[in-house]
């Protein structure tokens, strides 16, 4: 690949994770991802007694498994929301 223009420099949250499948069964492929802030999202799990807990989301694009995360941070509010996927 060549670069014909340089782009802009990245702006916003970017972070590393790895796909581990966690809070959905496990079963992640292990690769390591820059996980930007327009790949989360939000999904819930919903008790018999009524009771929702919010988790933030993003799904690997090599496995297409989700891996929930520990994120709270600016725009948190922002974040879209989708149902979890079995």
């Amino acid at each position: 690949m060549k670069v014909l223009r340089k782009g802009r420099p990245q702006s916003g949250w970017a972070s590393e994770f790895e796909c581990t499948g966690k809070g959905n069964g496990g079963g992640g492929c292990r690769a390591k991802l820059l996980v930007e802030f327009s790949d989360l999202y939000k999904t819930y799990h919903e008790s018999y007694d009524g009771s929702r807990e919010t988790y933030v989301t993003f799904q690997c694009p090599e496995c297409h498994i989700q891996t929930d995360i520990d994120y709270r941070g600016p725009g948190y509010s922002l974040i879209p929301d989708r149902r979890r996927v079995s």
